[in-house]
């Protein structure tokens, strides 16, 4: 096995399971795509890969930064979802491991809301607190899958729970949780 390959292997390794849920999310995504707490991008540039456009953004300066060195093709931006992100709408908007480190959860729903077109998708996910993974103490709060599915029921008509591979969820615990909502009056296709 080369430098390179060992290297490449541990990188996943350490990124996983955030880097499985962008590869499976990838596969799904098309148009304008804005990733919300990108941090270092390495998730970011999967989304290209079905995307016209990809954007990403993060509240951590140093995390943009290193982005914008590391993925010279994609656009990154410092934005605090919360004051609101300024972009053209987009097709799909994705938050991976963010929420749960979000003081004003609900605020930040109802500006990546603002951000998608009229049947715009948000996928979103975030540690199951029910199972014994992932726990961190830098989260301001860790959801269920009913408490995730509550919260952003309060903004999106549709929210569906799904597994990483964003399939049917079969277990209570199951880590992360997946949430894919919309706001369109036709149900939302294969999820």
């Amino acid at each position: 096995m080369g430098k390179m390959s060992i290297f490449w292997n541990r990188l996943r390794y350490v990124l996983s399971p955030q880097f499985d849920v962008y590869e499976q999310i990838a596969k799904h995504v098309y148009g304008r795509v804005a990733d919300v707490g990108c941090g270092t991008g390495f998730g970011t540039h999967l989304l290209a890969v079905n995307a016209d456009e990809v954007f990403g953004y993060d509240s951590d300066a140093n995390a943009i930064e290193f982005a914008k060195r590391a993925f010279p093709l994609i656009e990154f931006d410092y934005g605090n979802i919360v004051k609101g992100i300024h972009i053209d709408k987009c097709n799909f908007v994705v938050m991976i491991d963010t929420i749960e480190h979000i003081e004003e959860d609900l605020e930040a729903v109802k500006q990546v809301q603002k951000m998608l077109t009229e049947n715009g998708i948000l996928i979103c996910s975030t540690p199951n607190r029910l199972s014994r993974y992932r726990k961190s103490e830098d989260h301001v709060r860790e959801y269920s899958p009913d408490e995730l599915k509550e919260l952003l029921g309060r903004v999106f008509k549709q929210v569906v729970i799904a597994d990483y591979k964003l399939g049917e969820t079969t277990a209570l615990y199951e880590n992360p949780i997946v949430a894919i909502c919309s706001n369109a009056s036709e149900r939302l296709r294969g999820y």
